[in-house]
């Protein structure tokens, strides 16, 4: 009852500040607004059994744009550090929990779910959205090889996953075993994947929609974006070990710089800043003599804010009435894409002979989305004027529906498959009781 009622008053007040606020505090104040909201909401929520990060969530979508709008899109758009900042500590968590030696037992299985799970599943989303493109008003003005382009690129941006969901719920029910790992390497490597499929993709609809394309320059841009970000991650990790050696205290705080400064100023020399600290984070936990650990058990209170404001953040962006407005092909595109996560799970499992639990549940998290294809859809938008903007409805709509029940299934398999509890410690998503 009492977060309830504190949520009553933090909307009150919100409503009040605005009317005093400038462009100048409108960051600071949605920042703090959020952060609040969507702890007293994830308080309410897990009280019904529900995971943290579904109240994170809809803490955003309520109080986002396109319900109470007490978080407006300008105030949205000028914490956009927030996300690119959440998606780093993310990548380098990520990186930094992928302990070679453990994954090489499993990369059979690892290399078969992460093909089928892009190729496979972009393959499959993108006939779907084929069959259905009379629905979609977009399709009118295309020709037959402009159709099969824009088709395969919805395809690739649909078929990423979320390593920040898988995080943050791994993280939640402190789970650890064969099932933790391989969906935490799978959702990693193979939303890289999704990331230079998407790059070659985009590339050729391009040149297939506007005429011409300039196949070295491509070439230059998608390798720069790789090797250029492993290289600079393998850099960024090696003075994380430096520092984590050197310095005993303020580690965690550190790390959280490095990843403002990455987020900042890697897209501007278009580096990718997931790949960067996933990079980073790899090298400091297999190559670095650096204790990896260390930092991981400290990064909690230093990075449990900005979580709680990429999450809310990511439902704030989300439209539901146009989510509405294209239900049926958005159900249809959710319905093919689970199905064929299930189906490339257990062909790829079994052909592998990979682990009774790994086999039952590797599936489920595949599923949830968030930060990756958001961004993907936004790139959508702003790449393809013509039709980016009504495309990009069909992948909000996705993503949506994903980012609220995917992660709740999730949860309820991890409690199941019997690893959640086994980790030692605790992190951001246990300490945001």
């Amino acid at each position: 009852m009492i977060p309830l009622l504190l949520l009553f008053a933090l909307g009150g007040l919100m409503h009040a500040a605005r009317s005093f606020s400038t462009d100048g505090v409108a960051a600071e104040l949605a920042f703090g607004f959020l952060l609040l909201s969507a702890y007293f909401t994830a308080k309410i929520v897990s009280r019904f059994g529900l995971p943290k990060l579904t109240g994170y969530i809809l803490a955003g979508v309520i109080t986002g744009p396109y319900v109470l709008g007490l978080v407006t899109t300008d105030m949205a758009v000028s914490l956009k550090i927030v996300s690119g900042t959440a998606s780093a500590i993310i990548a380098l968590e990520a990186g930094a929990e992928l302990q070679l030696e453990k994954i090489r037992p499993v990369i059979k299985t690892l290399r078969a779910l992460a093909l089928l799970s892009v190729i496979g599943t972009a393959a499959a989303i993108a006939g779907t959205i084929y069959l259905v493109r009379d629905t979609l008003g977009f399709f009118g003005v295309l020709d037959f090889n402009q159709t099969i382009a824009v088709c395969v690129l919805l395809g690739v941006a649909l078929a990423a996953k979320s390593p920040a969901v898988a995080m943050a719920l791994i993280s939640e029910t402190r789970s650890e075993g064969p099932l933790t790992s391989t969906i935490l390497a799978t959702v990693v490597v193979a939303d890289l994947g999704v990331i230079i499929c998407f790059s070659i993709a985009s590339a050729v609809t391009s040149a297939v929609i506007g005429g011409g394309i300039d196949v070295a320059a491509t070439v230059f841009d998608v390798c720069w974006a790789l090797f250029g970000s492993v290289g600079f991650g393998i850099a960024i990790g090696g003075l994380l070990g430096v520092f984590l050696k050197s310095v005993k205290s303020g580690s965690s705080l550190f790390a959280v710089m490095i990843c403002v400064v990455v987020a900042e100023v890697g897209t501007r020399i278009q580096l990718d800043p997931l790949i960067v600290m996933l990079a980073a984070g790899i090298y400091l936990r297999n190559f670095s003599r650096a204790d990896a650990t260390q930092l991981l058990d400290n990064f909690a209170a230093a990075q449990l804010p900005v979580f709680l404001v990429f999450f809310a953040l990511a439902g704030a962006k989300l439209h539901i009435f146009e989510l509405w407005a294209a239900i049926i092909p958005v159900m249809l595109i959710c319905a093919v894409r689970a199905a064929s996560f299930f189906i490339g799970a257990k062909i790829a499992t079994v052909a592998t002979g990979a682990p009774e639990v790994v086999r039952k549940y590797v599936w489920y998290g595949l599923c949830p989305q968030a930060g990756l294809a958001l961004a993907l859809a936004l790139v959508l938008a702003k790449t393809f004027p013509s039709f980016g903007a009504e495309a990009s409805v069909i992948l909000f709509g996705v993503v949506g529906f994903n980012e609220c029940i995917a992660p709740i299934v999730l949860r309820i398999m991890l409690l199941r498959s019997g690893e959640a509890g086994k980790k030692q410690g605790a992190d951001f998503a246990v300490r945001s009781h």
